[in-house]
C-alpha cells in the first residue's frame, strides 16, 4: 500500500494553468449565452467546455508530471 505525504496539486495547478485559458473559457460563456433561448434542449457547449479543459490539462500536465517520482 502507498502512503502519500503531500496532497494532491493537481487542483491548485489548475487554478494556476486557468488564466491561459481565458479565449476557451470566453468561447464557451459565449456558446452558453446563445443556448439559453433554445426551447427543445438540443444545443449544448461541451464542445466549448472540453476546448478549455483540454487547454488547462495541457498546462498542468508538463508540471504535473515533473513532481512525480
Amino acid at each position: 500500500m502507498v502512503e502519500y505525504t503531500e496532497d494532491d496539486p493537481k487542483p491548485q495547478l489548475e487554478e494556476e494553468c486557468k488564466p491561459h485559458c481565458v479565449k476557451e473559457w470566453q468561447a464557451y460563456k459565449d456558446c452558453v449565452e446563445r443556448i439559453k433561448a433554445d426551447a427543445t434542449g438540443r444545443a449544448h457547449c461541451s464542445g466549448q467546455y472540453f476546448d478549455f479543459w483540454k487547454c488547462v490539462d495541457h498546462c498542468v500536465a508538463p508540471k504535473l508530471f515533473e513532481r512525480l517520482k
